[in-house]
């Protein structure tokens, strides 16, 4: 994990599929380093739709949740 504090609410014990949680930015970032532009990253945002947590992670997960 890398950025953010990741989901410890009940979500996270339930099975990925499961999870309330969605990808913001799917391995990409816009920081502000770069003047906000799309740039491609192995990292993904992630946010918990349900407590509202946010992180980044490069985790494989990221792959079987919805984006946005």
């Amino acid at each position: 994990m890398s950025g953010g504090k990741a989901c410890s609410c009940p979500e996270a014990a339930k099975p990925v599929d499961c999870r309330r949680w969605r990808v913001v930015d799917y391995k990409c970032n816009y920081s502000k380093f770069n003047g906000s532009r799309y740039t491609p990253s192995d990292y993904s945002a992630v946010t918990c739709k349900a407590c509202g947590a946010w992180w980044r992670t490069k985790a494989a997960y990221v792959d079987q949740l919805p984006g946005g």
